[in-house]
């Protein structure tokens, strides 16, 4: 992204109801609710302990982070809400959370019909745990698992994860998965009509799964929250950061700093390089490289120092050059890439 277009980007302020501050950088959603451009996520040290969880929370609003991402999955959501309320913030915040994928939690999948009901009811009890009315964002986590049918395990899991919610090889085109994430996205649309929800998008989603659900959808997806980080390699894997772009859904990344390879993405020569030229670490280089390639980006640290050179990023009036830019774009450094193993590419 051009100086100047980032110098717009920045600017770009939220006068909505959370009262964020006017110097909050943001991005505007397709449905013009804005959205903060860095927020602080709980899935990271804090999964599955809301006591860690609350204090961390506390910290980071209490440091600067303009909101938070949260999910059900991460079962940490009561201590989200404990910890907004030791910040004294209450709702003057951004607040996100996910529902998991119809009949994650079982190896014989629920029929496509039964999504609908389930899916509601995972939204009210996030309005439960999280003890708001109303939260701004509500994303559904992953396309869902379909045993013997559209995953390449068919257990549909990763070997060393007991869970499903995150996809591996999901063939969103069969027409099991399909309908059932399409009665999940009704359901997604009815909390968004009761005004319980401000905007609805989208987790791990890969552009056939998202074809899927345009096919009865009646709002379009405001985001798709994927894994995005430099040494992928590339700026847009598998086509999916233009495809979202051309359908005017905003790119949320997590896992910014390499996920599972972040020693090798941070310890990289080249990252060393380049952060030591602007003074700078090279995890606040490697959300930079995001947020300048015009990306909004969740990020989870629970070290208060790490926390204020995350948002040190936000205010320091410098950009990295086209050169730079191009550089950090090929690099290759992760062992894995992300978006294919999102859905099975053939």
């Amino acid at each position: 992204m051009a100086p100047g277009v980032w110098a717009a980007f920045v600017l770009a302020l939220s006068l909505g109801h959370c009262g964020l501050a006017l110097d909050t950088p943001s991005v505007r959603l397709n449905n013009g609710v804005e959205m903060p451009v860095m927020l602080w996520g709980s899935g990271g040290a804090t999964q599955e302990n809301s006591t860690s969880t609350r204090k961390a929370v506390s910290d980071a609003l209490n440091t600067g982070f303009p909101g938070l991402d949260c999910a059900n999955h991460y079962h940490n959501q009561r201590g989200v809400a404990l910890g907004i309320h030791d910040s004294g913030l209450r709702r003057k915040i951004w607040l996100q959370t996910k529902i998991e994928p119809c009949g994650n939690s079982r190896i014989t999948p629920l029929y496509e019909g039964h999504c609908f009901n389930q899916s509601l009811a995972a939204l009210e009890q996030n309005l439960k745990q999280l003890q708001v009315d109303q939260v701004d964002l509500t994303l559904l986590h992953s396309p869902p698992c379909v045993p013997n049918s559209t995953w390449a395990d068919p257990q549909c899991m990763w070997p060393d994860q007991p869970d499903a919610v995150y996809p591996q090889h999901c063939d969103c085109a069969a027409e099991v998965p399909c309908k059932m994430m399409q009665n999940q996205w009704r359901a997604l649309e009815k909390h968004y009509r009761e005004n319980k929800t401000r905007a609805i998008g989208v987790s791990n989603f890969c552009a056939p799964c998202l074809e899927c659900i345009a096919k009865v959808a009646t709002v379009v997806p405001a985001v798709n929250q994927l894994q995005f980080h430099v040494g992928m390699p590339g700026d847009d894997p598998k086509g999916l950061v233009s495809y979202c772009r051309s359908k005017g859904i905003v790119v949320q990344a997590y896992s910014p700093l390499g996920g599972d390879a972040h020693g090798a993405v941070l310890g990289s020569k080249v990252l060393v390089q380049v952060a030591a030229s602007h003074n700078i670490s090279t995890a606040q280089l490697a959300l930079k490289w995001v947020l300048q390639l015009g990306h909004a980006l969740a990020t989870s640290n629970v070290k208060i120092d790490y926390m204020r050179t995350d948002l040190a990023i936000m205010r320091a009036d410098w950009h990295l050059s086209d050169q730079e830019m191009a550089t950090l774009t090929k690099l290759a450094v992760a062992l894995d890439d992300p978006v294919k193993s999102m859905c099975l590419f053939k």
